[in-house]
């Protein structure tokens, strides 16, 4: 049997359509759901904008980040937990692209998702009434000037990528001059934001790495805390900046201990240095941590052997730096620290070249000698010598250095008290260590050469 002739399934479809227009009442225009394949390729452009902030470009190109008009930074909170949107490159949505989306269809009137010239009326019809909202939030968004919220993990991701600049470390003979940090402008212009982004929503170096146990110590430009880093489960002695370092001039300066210490190496009677950052414009040195400092010593005698024994070890630091050009000039009891018996010379804050090519900075002033006080710097090791016997001698008395007064001079003048119950070998060592000529005074070499070290030598005590 035959069948009967039944009409195609568009035919239904827009009689259908046809037949709900003419029951459906007069109103606004209603938005029509889009076909599967349109509408994920209209969520895919739609969410392209607001996904371009964590794009690759944001990571890779560093304008993206930066304000336009360097003056913005001056301006800039860096404690606000949200701030402006940074400048993006936008993909704009027009109604061409769709367009362009229907005229393709029309090409193709074989297409498997419609058939008959009043689908594609319809679909423009509902593009259009879909793009109209769009247009108008646009405007008036422009209108109100509301800013998308950027996180500061994304802003320090990029921070991240871009690595910190290197600067050249003036106590390395072979240390390059030139391409030592090829992203600098860029650098320059978020240098504000990469300080302050490191320190905040628990993106502290410090605070993620180590446990603070107690503070240690503490001085007119810094304290020291002793941590516990969390990886390693070891016990170290973390050197905190007090003042936060604003200018370029401060981050130098303060750097010098660091490049000093990374320069020298590894020595048993230098405080070790592992590692240094800045955070929050304050610069962190993480170091090794010691028992005590001499200091704690001031109130009691020590005994001639280990008088001579901490002197000896001493003089063994100071031999190695000097044969690298290298002068401390901040030698006292302060900056000489005891670990497992060990005596061990801390705290580079003023170290300097010997040849005189970097600024010099004497520490404290009871253990300077006359001449760099006369800034003469023509000896500079010799200083250190110096240093190093006024530091003995008043471990020896086992009271304070005066720091002004005819003591004071006498001192500096070679006129030192006999000191009771000591031998006269061991106070004429610290005599010609303390002459007020730099050249009579002994070098390191010469000094760790000492006869009156043999018995130290001999039973191991190095």
């Amino acid at each position: 049997m035959a069948k009967s002739w039944e009409p195609p399934p568009s035919i239904f479809f827009l009689l259908r359509r046809s037949r709900d227009r003419a029951l459906s009442p007069p109103g606004p225009p209603r938005l029509r759901s889009l076909p599967p394949r349109l509408a994920s390729a209209h969520d895919a452009e739609a969410g392209a904008g607001a996904d371009c902030i964590l794009s690759q470009d944001f990571f890779c190109t560093p304008d993206y980040i930066t304000p336009d008009n360097q003056n913005l930074l001056n301006g800039f909170d860096h404690n606000k937990d949200n701030f402006s949107c940074p400048k993006s490159p936008e993909k704009l949505n027009s109604t061409k692209t769709k367009r362009f989306r229907q005229d393709e269809v029309t090409q193709n009137p074989l297409s498997p998702i419609f058939s008959g010239s009043q689908q594609i009326e319809d679909l423009a019809e509902d593009t259009l009434e879909i793009e109209e909202p769009k247009i108008e939030k646009k405007v008036s968004d422009s209108k109100q000037q509301t800013h998308s919220y950027v996180p500061q993990s994304a802003i320090a991701l990029r921070c991240r990528v871009m690595p910190p600049p290197c600067i050249r470390n003036p106590y390395l003979s072979d240390a390059s001059e030139t391409g030592i940090d090829p992203f600098g402008n860029q650098r320059s212009k978020c240098a504000g934001l990469f300080s302050s982004i490191t320190g905040g929503d628990g993106l502290s170096r410090y605070h993620t790495d180590f446990h603070e146990i107690e503070q240690i110590g503490a001085g007119n430009f810094s304290r020291v805390l002793k941590v516990l880093k969390r990886i390693d489960g070891c016990l170290y002695a973390v050197k905190q900046s007090i003042r936060p370092l604003y200018q370029d001039w401060e981050r130098r300066k303060a750097l010098m201990e660091v490049q000093s210490l990374a320069a020298l190496g590894s020595h048993e009677n230098i405080v070790g240095y592992y590692s240094s950052w800045f955070e929050n414009e304050h610069l962190y040195i993480q170091m090794e941590l010691c028992d005590y400092s001499l200091s704690c010593q001031k109130s009691t005698r020590l005994t001639e052997w280990d008088a001579l024994t901490a002197l000896y070890q001493l003089a063994k630091a100071l031999l190695f730096m000097h044969d690298r050009g290298v002068a401390h000039l901040d030698v006292k009891p302060d900056n000489i620290y005891v670990k497992n018996g060990v005596h061990k010379l801390g705290d580079f804050g003023c170290a300097t070249l010997l040849n005189n090519s970097l600024p010099v900075e004497e520490g404290d002033a009871r253990y300077m000698p006359q001449e760099i006080l006369n800034d003469n710097f023509d000896h500079l090791d010799k200083v250190d010598i110096f240093s190093l016997g006024a530091s003995i001698y008043e471990l020896i008395r086992g009271s304070p250095l005066p720091e002004s007064g005819p003591q004071f001079l006498n001192l500096r003048e070679g006129k030192l008290p006999l000191l009771p119950g000591h031998s006269l070998h061991f106070q004429n060592l610290l005599k010609v260590m303390m002459d007020p000529d730099p050249t009579t005074r002994p070098s390191a070499k010469e000094l760790v050469a000492n006869p009156i070290f043999d018995r130290i030598r001999r039973n191991g005590k190095t």
